[in-house]
């Protein structure tokens, strides 16, 4: 797990640094430690609100990203 932290920080760090703000910085940090936490179902359920979503914009539950 910290292996992946510190790939992603160092990915970051590489890129360009105008890009580098500090809810970037956050955001990369929190997706790595969550990252083990995804599930097959929850990410099956995200697909199916998305493209009930996409049908019927009026239920809106969220965005898909």
């Amino acid at each position: 797990m910290k292996k992946i932290v510190l790939i992603g920080l160092l990915a970051f760090s590489l890129s360009a640094c105008s890009s580098h703000t500090g809810k970037n910085i956050i955001k990369t940090y929190n997706l790595g430690k969550n990252i083990g936490n995804i599930t097959t179902a929850g990410v099956m359920e995200e697909g199916s609100n998305c493209i009930k979503n996409i049908f019927d914009p009026s239920r809106n539950q969220g965005s898909c990203n």
